[in-house]
């Protein structure tokens, strides 16, 4: 397989005083670590089990994640930024 570029949205969890990815290319594709190496690490792990054997699911075309922007969302159902 030759080389693909992958976005990461990568999420630390306070509760849990830990990391976890996501793969946007990847829909369900996602990884926890206790730090960054450990992150990374599991989700070298993660993207390889996804993209391994013949029935590879559905990849996300996409050039690249735009960006990654934070919201509430309110008691009325809206998106607020915040």
């Amino acid at each position: 397989m030759s080389t693909m570029e992958l976005d990461v949205v990568i999420h630390h969890d306070s509760d849990a005083d830990g990391y976890w990815a996501e793969v946007a290319q990847l829909p369900g594709c996602f990884a926890a670590g206790h730090t960054r190496d450990e992150l990374i690490s599991s989700l070298e792990e993660a993207v390889a089990l996804y993209l391994e054997g013949e029935d590879v699911p559905t990849v996300v075309s996409s050039d690249h994640v735009e960006g990654v922007e934070r919201y509430r969302f309110s008691a009325d159902n809206k998106l607020l930024p915040a």
